[in-house]
């Protein structure tokens, strides 16, 4: 049988208050009562042990970050308490429904605001005001003084840092049941059961630039309309035009080259988040929310700067690198007389004044990879970070009024899913802003902590292989190059060649695959394919699935009925 599983600190503990200031305050729920932790109706739930015969991932794994990989998951234990299934009539084993809820009346913002306000004592800084009721992102930025950036001192009781999680989408989307039970187990478990050490907003992409979002009430209103009414107050508008309005002297606006613009402009709105996290509709967590972000910034946060840039290029990979600390004895010793070539605090041959922090000593070498480790991360990322500059990556070249143009050293991280801290994101916008300064989206996190010194992180987070090749094999595969520069020449895995399609789209996280969706469709009970069987293929015999947690993309399709999107076009 499933059982409530529970991720969440000690609040309140005699260790916590040692550690933060205020205390914990359990918050009001969507049900009409204050959130109850030992409550099925509230949690997730999960099994213990693993699925027979589950594979082993094939990049990173649960142990490098300290993810739980002892339980896992089917689709009612892991979203049966946000509404999955719940007007469903037929008996499923092991499920116990819980009371329906009216989910039109809830209003989420409200629930994340009345959390944060009684829990206000634990962070520095917040927004009573819910600013968010004017729905389009506006253009005046609010008088807030700015923070100074120190690193924590160890021992010294602080504030809790407080994150905010914007998803990105478009109007027109066309809204399924389970975007609303995603959304809502992100409010809960991020946001409510916290406290509000997170907040949830939906960051909605205005296709049309003729349509008036800031000045006609009427287009404002059919825009709401169109989100559901429990997410509506949570919903901020923008469109290209806005962009160029802040940002005129850089010539590109664009989701694909500029993704990122909107998430900046966010970060001057609304300025006293320490964090902010960029997800995506066609992102899904098989695992606990909280628990997995929880355990990605400490792995983050304990990586030291020694040889980092360098150890962030690889696909870790357990089966051939042996585990974390083997792995990284292994870059250690193939850097043994490369030291000189890595990257040790800003680069130089910018054109940017740097403003992070100096390295503590003038060389690595003289380094007992002591230095950031207990650094937060300013830029956390889901794949390797590479240089892009000498492969035939999509974008490599997209830099606009860089000094030294193509010459200007960068780092790529695909995908913009990840975290970002306030200071890297104020330094790209003043750069944007005063200088038109800009490079490809997937380029922009990297190259601008790349610039400043500022520690960023790729997070070896469980990656499955839907095929049969060996750990050796993908190791070589996926690794090409010296190991001052893995995959930042012509033998990249990240040339746009397509040679290695057939492995790279059979990744369960990956810019664009096949087996993200199948498993995650497989999981729901759902074919996997128009020409495929329906649930009673392998559920009669088999059962549900219950997979461990994973993160996955691409998703485009979570209803029973295959729609016109695909995750490979």
């Amino acid at each position: 049988m499933p059982f409530i599983y529970d991720p969440y600190p000690d609040y309140n503990s005699r260790a916590w208050r040692k550690q933060f200031h205020g205390s914990f305050k359990t918050c009001l729920g969507p049900r009409g009562r204050d959130l109850n932790r030992k409550s099925m109706e509230d949690m997730m739930q999960v099994y213990k042990g693993q699925q027979a015969g589950f594979p082993e991932p094939r990049f990173g794994s649960h142990e490098a970050i300290g993810l739980d990989g002892a339980v896992c998951a089917d689709r009612y234990s892991r979203f049966g308490a946000y509404g999955f299934d719940g007007d469903g009539e037929d008996e499923v084993p092991g499920f116990t429904r819980p009371p329906q809820v009216p989910w039109h009346e809830v209003d989420w913002n409200r629930l994340q605001y009345l959390s944060l306000e009684k829990n206000a004592d634990r962070y520095e800084s917040i927004a009573t005001v819910n600013s968010s009721k004017h729905n389009p992102l506006a253009f005046d930025l609010p008088e807030v003084p700015r923070k100074q950036w120190e690193p924590l001192e160890v021992g010294v009781k602080r504030f809790h840092p407080r994150s905010v999680v914007l998803i990105r989408a478009w109007n027109g989307l066309n809204w399924k049941s389970h975007h609303r039970e995603y959304l809502r187990a992100l409010i809960m478990e991020l946001s409510l059961h916290s406290g509000g050490e997170y907040q949830i907003y939906v960051l909605i992409h205005v296709k049309d630039n003729e349509m008036p979002i800031f000045s006609d009430s009427k287009t404002i209103q059919r825009l709401r309309d169109s989100i559901p009414e429990e997410f509506r107050n949570m919903a901020l508008f923008f469109n290209n035009k806005l962009l160029e309005a802040w940002y005129p002297k850089i010539e590109e606006h664009t989701p694909q080259l500029q993704h990122h613009q909107p998430l900046q402009i966010f970060s001057q709105l609304y300025p006293h988040f320490d964090y902010y996290w960029q997800l995506e509709m066609d992102g899904r967590h098989t695992g606990h929310s909280y628990h997995f972000m929880d355990r990605a910034i400490s792995f983050a946060r304990e990586q030291p700067r020694k040889y980092l840039w360098e150890r962030n290029a690889y696909f870790y990979t357990p089966g051939a690198h042996g585990n974390w600390s083997q792995f990284t004895q292994m870059v250690h010793e193939s850097l043994a007389d490369r030291s000189d070539d890595t990257i040790w605090g800003p680069v130089i041959g910018t054109g940017i004044r740097p403003l992070g922090p100096d390295p503590p000593v003038s060389h690595p070498d003289k380094d007992n990879y002591t230095w950031g480790v207990g650094e937060e991360a300013d830029f956390l990322t889901f794949l390797p970070i590479f240089n892009p500059k000498d492969t035939s990556w999509t974008f490599p070249d997209k830099i606009w009024n860089f000094k030294y143009g193509e010459n200007t050293p960068r780092r790529a991280a695909v995908i913009t899913m990840g975290r970002y801290s306030k200071r890297l994101l104020d330094l790209i916008h003043h750069a944007q802003a005063t200088k038109g300064l800009g490079l490809a989206s997937e380029m922009t996190g990297a190259s601008w902590a790349l610039f400043h010194g500022l520690k960023a992180v790729f997070v070896p987070h469980p990656i499955y292989a839907d095929g049969q090749w060996t750990p050796q094999e993908l190791a070589r595969i996926y690794n090409p190059g010296p190991p001052e520069n893995i995959n930042g020449g012509p033998d990249s895995i990240w040339n746009f060649d397509h040679i290695l399609d057939h492995i790279t789209y059979r990744l369960s996280y990956m810019f664009t695959t096949h087996s993200a969706e199948n498993l995650y469709r497989r999981w729901l009970g759902f074919r996997t394919a128009e020409h495929d069987g329906g649930k009673t293929l392998s559920e009669d015999r088999f059962g549900r699935h219950c997979f461990p947690s994973m993160f996955l993309h691409t998703i485009k399709n979570t209803a029973q009925g295959m729609g016109p999107d695909r995750a490979v076009p």
